[in-house]
């Protein structure tokens, strides 16, 4: 996720850059590509910030979930698959090997 708020800034960054660059310059034809650059830069932006909302959505109801598996009294088999599913792992993976 960190990668993606960096990405987030930089892209907002490089808009803000060129929309100065835009109003800098006395070219209309450079003027126009960079103003098309910064709209470019905005779109990818704001494609990326759907991304993390969605994603900070999923984390929030497998957290949820999580919370109600580990909650239970019962450590069944059963539940221990299901967390580690939750967790992206699969049950094999989760297993610390043997000394």
């Amino acid at each position: 996720m960190k990668d993606l708020k960096l990405y987030l800034d930089k892209l907002h960054a490089n808009s803000e850059h060129c929309i100065t660059i835009s109003k800098s310059t006395l070219n209309n034809k450079k003027r126009e590509v960079f103003e098309v650059l910064a709209a470019t830069y905005r779109k990818l932006a704001s494609d990326i910030e759907a991304v993390i909302a969605t994603n900070a959505i999923l984390d929030e109801e497998r957290d949820k979930r999580l919370i109600g598996l580990l909650g239970k009294d019962d450590n069944s088999a059963d539940s221990v698959t299901e967390i580690t599913r939750l967790l992206g792992q699969s049950p094999e993976q989760s297993k610390s090997p043997a000394s």
